[in-house]
């Protein structure tokens, strides 16, 4: 029975001593790490692997759920400009939808300056996913009806007739409808950093990461035409200081890390 004992104590401690050499030895892609991750990119799905005790790649993908903000806001007719036999009923109101949903990819190099188990890291590589990133949408069957009633007048009534969208007035389409999006580049570079590995020394672990996307100008576009966001407004308002100044979006990420081998 003691010997049983002692076989199973000695079997455990290699297992142990094994385990432990595994987990702070790190070659070239001698182990693989996944990751999932909840942050300002969404949440996220990502995989990882070691190049020495200093460098680890990973790549990942990043889901923004669909963020979806309705609304009625006015309508501005201007009729004095419509030729008196066009008749088109006052609608007070339509309402618009604005959606930010988007999804990103990444590769990023991860830096650890200290080596060893340290956790503090540098991170450097770039995002690229869909340039736009909100679209506004809305429609009216009252200006929808007016231009095939009118046919003839149609850039009169469209040039006419707005959406008031705060202190901005948003055109129809000729068919009555309202579209627009922001759009940014869809290579953006990266840079962070935070403390914890995406193949951490234990089976499970955790990271925080902190960082930017290098975004870019926020461009404007209605009907897949660029506009000028202070030409919708005749006044310098924090909108359009915002359009027109910021180019980075800011990452804060807290993640989940597991070690699969």
């Amino acid at each position: 029975m003691k010997k049983l004992l002692f076989a199973c104590i000695a079997v455990l401690m290699g297992n142990t001593s094994a385990f432990a050499q595994e987990d702070v030895e790190r070659g070239i892609f001698n182990h693989v790490g996944l990751n999932v991750s909840a942050s300002t990119e969404g949440i996220g799905v990502g995989v990882a692997a070691p190049i020495t005790d200093y460098l680890e790649l990973s790549a990942g993908v990043n889901f923004m759920p669909s963020i979806k903000i309705k609304g009625d806001v006015n309508v501005d007719y201007n009729l004095g400009s419509l030729p008196t036999q066009i008749s088109i009923p006052n609608h007070d109101k339509v309402k618009i939808t604005g959606d930010l949903k988007r999804t990103t990819m990444d590769v990023k190099l991860n830096i650890y300056p200290f080596g060893g188990n340290s956790t503090f890291f540098i991170a450097g590589g770039f995002s690229f996913g869909g340039e736009k990133v909100g679209k506004l949408t809305g429609h009216s069957d009252v200006i929808e009806q007016a231009i095939n009633t009118y046919p003839q007048f149609k850039d009169v009534i469209l040039n006419s007739i707005s959406a008031e969208l705060d202190k901005y007035n948003v055109k129809f389409d000729e068919r009555g409808d309202i579209n627009g999006d922001v759009r940014v580049k869809k290579f953006r570079p990266y840079v962070g950093l935070g403390v914890g590995r995406l193949v951490p020394k234990s089976r499970v672990g955790f990271r925080f990461e902190a960082g930017c996307q290098f975004m870019g100008k926020l461009k404007v576009y209605q009907d897949n035409q660029e506009v000028k966001i202070n030409e919708l407004n005749d006044t310098d308002d924090d909108i359009s200081k915002i359009i027109d100044k910021v180019k980075v979006y800011p990452v804060l990420k807290l993640t989940i890390t597991g070690r699969i081998f």
